[in-house]
């Protein structure tokens, strides 16, 4: 079994405390009337989701500066520095479009204009972007980590990088669990392209678990996976539309990039002057 890192047993802190909180939201919103609203007004425009997603990429921001100051000056070759200076440009370019660029449609819950919005056909469409960002994540963190678990030589100093980099098997569980927070049966065709996709994701997941060792951690982040799917699949949310699951979805993708990078840059070590 691995050894648990900090980055692992933080990433894992948020990630739990973030799977519950989302189950939860979703379960009382589905399940109890009085409680109907609740998805909608959490994912609001500057609502809770939309702070999750701000403060981790600012947080990412943070551990990227630290990470790039600590490795230039070291022994460690230029490279890592460069491949931390891109990763801090992502973080900061995601965090100005969240803050200044992306635009949010503000929904009154008792608004019969609104009311009336939400019962468009094509409310649960998804935009480009939000299918640039899906595919993107669902890519590099789901399908890419899974090739490399079995198909990459080590002992090159490609290997070596990509072993490096490589996303770890709660990173994977993480994008997952954010993936299935859409409306798989309310958006046509993409939707039902969208649940196969989650079933292969799921399935790697499953193999990886009978390939290989994985902690006390890692099990009880597929079990809180498993529970999210079947929330979804028995559930049926109103006053809601595709901007409010794509909310959800861009938590648990900063959740994963902050978490995946933090690892990496975590297992840059320099030597100590003695």
């Amino acid at each position: 079994m691995a050894k648990i890192t900090i980055p692992h047993l933080v990433f894992s802190s948020l990630y739990f405390v973030l799977a519950l909180f989302t189950i939860l939201m979703l379960v009382l919103t589905s399940f109890t009337p009085d409680f109907k609203h609740m998805f909608r007004l959490t994912t609001q425009p500057f609502g809770v989701y939309f702070s999750i997603s701000a403060i981790l990429l600012a947080c990412g921001v943070i551990v990227s500066l630290f990470n790039i100051v600590r490795i230039y000056s070291s022994h460690l070759p230029k490279l890592y520095s460069l491949m931390i200076g891109c990763a801090l440009c992502v973080f900061a370019f995601l965090l100005y479009y969240e803050l200044f660029v992306m635009r949010r449609t503000y929904f009154e819950p008792f608004s019969f204009e609104d009311s009336l919005r939400l019962t468009q056909e094509n409310v649960f469409s998804k935009t480009i972007y939000q299918m640039f960002v899906d595919y993107i994540c669902y890519i590099f963190f789901v399908i890419f980590p899974a090739i490399f678990y079995f198909s990459f030589n080590k002992s090159t100093n490609f290997g070596k990088l990509l072993q490096l980099i490589q996303p770890s098997f709660n990173v994977m569980l993480g994008v997952l669990f954010g993936f299935s927070i859409s409306p798989f049966f309310k958006s046509g065709i993409l939707g039902y392209f969208d649940l196969m996709l989650l079933c292969v994701g799921i399935g790697l997941v499953l193999y990886l678990c009978i390939k290989r060792n994985i902690d006390s951690y890692e099990i009880f982040n597929l079990f809180l996976l498993l529970i999210i799917c079947i929330v979804i699949m028995i559930s049926s949310y109103s006053f809601v539309d595709s901007e409010s699951y794509f909310e959800v979805r861009k938590a648990f993708y900063a959740l994963v990039l902050f978490g995946w990078c933090s690892a990496w840059m975590m297992k840059l070590t320099i030597r100590r002057s003695v």
